[in-house]
């Protein structure tokens, strides 16, 4: 379909504070030439809702995108269960220079004693797959899933390399928390970032709200950037293969409602982009701040850089959980730090200005990012300030 079909509904609604009147025309534009079929962008400034916009489709019916849409948040449900560890690591509940063996003996088996925590959440356990089968329906048992873990040996040694844990995080490091805690990551989420009851954002979502996600468009691969991972994926003795397709990872796989409701950190978190904007302002300087300038630093802290063992052609850089400024994915500059999701979605904060930021979308666009769509809204905003 062509984007001139969606006309009617390329104007977008919301607000946007003066100096960030950019935003809009940014947001328009990706809407006006198809970029985007239907989006939400939210920018907090030093814990200031500064920027709050929708517009587009809702699906390719044409059906007006809802000022009170969810999304499932994908990958930048990894960054969501980042601020709710940096949280445990302000407390001091959390080491992250301890083995991950203190909090979780069991996780010590066949050659992962040693292994740190900020090693294991920086994508360097070994463990970005499932070696038994997964359905599913598995993906919500989330006991039989981190014993899977545990028992498993590391495809490498770990601390050596690194490799995009797509859906095994959020088990790792979900499991260290609740560990710690006593209490699970979506727990921990409301219980420490919802204070006032009305934040939009939930791992493990309340069915009531179920007819407010909107579902997802995926995309089918395309040349270029990317384009060597998408292929490893199909090739059956690939350890991208093996991460991405046990079971199939794909849009497809979290527009079932029955994976909505189960904690599964790595991926279903389900959000709106002003809730997931004001989680990033809990770590920059203003009323929203929760977590201290100490912590955030720590986990921002670059682990690793550059070859990845499962995205093969795109070079990652991460500190503990959270991705931070890299060609790949620049945000902000240096300083930067947050997670993207598949095909689009974007959240980070960069303390330096004061920025918190959130784009969640309903169509994927299927090479790495920056996208086009991105690189106008960042502008956008680094031209504001």
């Amino acid at each position: 379909m062509s984007a001139t079909q969606y006309a009617p509904a390329a104007k977008a609604s919301g607000y946007t504070a003066p100096r960030f009147a950019g935003l809009r025309e940014a947001f328009e534009s990706n809407l006006r030439n198809g970029d985007d079929l239907g989006a939400s962008v939210a920018v907090y400034h030093h814990g200031r809702l500064v920027v709050d916009l929708w517009g587009g489709a809702r699906d390719t019916s044409g059906t007006p995108y809802p000022e009170d849409a969810l999304h499932v948040g994908y990958s930048t449900t990894k960054g969501v269960m980042g601020l709710v560890l940096a949280s445990l690591v302000d407390t001091g509940e959390v080491d992250v220079d301890a083995p991950v063996s203190a909090y979780w003996p069991d996780f010590g088996a066949v050659g992962k004693d040693s292994v740190l925590v900020r090693e294991l959440a920086s994508h360097q356990a070994g463990l970005p797959a499932f070696e038994e089968p997964v359905t599913e329906a598995d993906l919500a048992d989330w006991d039989g899933c981190v014993r899977r873990l545990a028992r498993q040996a590391p495809a490498w040694s770990p601390g050596t390399r690194h490799g995009y844990h797509a859906l095994t995080l959020g088990y790792l490091v979900g499991e260290v928390v609740r560990r710690a805690s006593g209490k699970s990551v979506g727990h921990l989420l409301r219980e420490r970032f919802a204070r006032d009851g009305d934040l939009q954002a939930w791992i493990g979502l309340p069915t009531e709200h179920n007819h407010r996600v909107v579902r997802y468009q995926d995309a089918s691969p395309t040349p270029g950037i990317g384009a060597f991972a998408a292929t490893a994926a199909e090739a059956p003795d690939t350890l991208t293969h093996a991460t991405f397709h046990n079971p199939v990872v794909t849009a497809d796989l979290f527009n079932d409602p029955a994976l909505w409701r189960p904690e599964i950190p790595a991926a279903n978190g389900v959000f709106d982009a002003r809730s997931l904007a004001r989680l990033y302002s809990t770590v920059v300087d203003g009323p929203l701040r929760v977590v201290s300038p100490i912590s955030v630093d720590r986990v921002r802290r670059p682990q690793v850089h550059g070859t990845d063992e499962v995205l093969v052609d795109q070079p990652t850089r991460f500190g503990t959980v959270f991705g931070l400024s890299s060609p790949r994915q620049p945000m902000l500059g240096s300083g930067s730090f947050g997670h993207d999701g598949l095909g689009g979605h974007l959240a980070f904060a960069h303390p330096e200005s004061g920025i918190a930021f959130a784009l969640l979308t309903n169509r994927a666009i299927p090479d790495p990012t920056p996208h086009t769509r991105l690189w106008r809204l960042l502008s956008a905003v680094a031209a504001a300030l």
